[in-house]
């Protein structure tokens, strides 16, 4: 094998810190899923003894205490996105046992995420307000 001696040229460290910098350009562009998931401008409930859906601003939280019903009965929900149909089905955090299925396919889901306002909305929850 013969054996390269000598400086390596600028052009060539230019060309690898260039791709490195598109590489990471391109990786960085694309859509945090994680952040995105976790990202709400809203929290929803569902009154398990009533079936109130209801929701606040972000910076505002209910008790497990109904405004409907005042009963306590309360509960968070969270939404999960059906990957054939993208319908998103809104259930309780504490959902119960075993895997929650799509309202419309009735396909298994997987990857929760909190349900915006708009979504909210769209599921018939109303806004109480601080």
């Amino acid at each position: 094998m013969r054996e390269i001696k000598g400086k390596v040229s600028r052009k060539s460290v230019l060309c690898v810190l260039a791709s490195f910098g598109l590489v990471l350009g391109i990786a960085g562009c694309g859509k945090d899923i994680a952040k995105e998931a976790s990202d709400s401008d809203s929290n929803g409930y569902l009154c398990q003894k009533c079936g109130a859906k209801l929701y606040t601003d972000r910076s505002y939280f209910l008790t497990q205490i109904c405004p409907k019903c005042h009963q306590e009965g309360l509960a968070e929900v969270v939404g999960y996105e059906c990957p054939k149909d993208h319908h998103i089905t809104i259930r309780p955090q504490n959902g119960g046992r075993g895997s929650p299925l799509c309202e419309q396919c009735q396909g298994p889901l997987s990857g929760m995420l909190l349900p915006r306002e708009k979504t909210l909305k769209a599921w018939g929850a109303t806004k109480i307000s601080s």
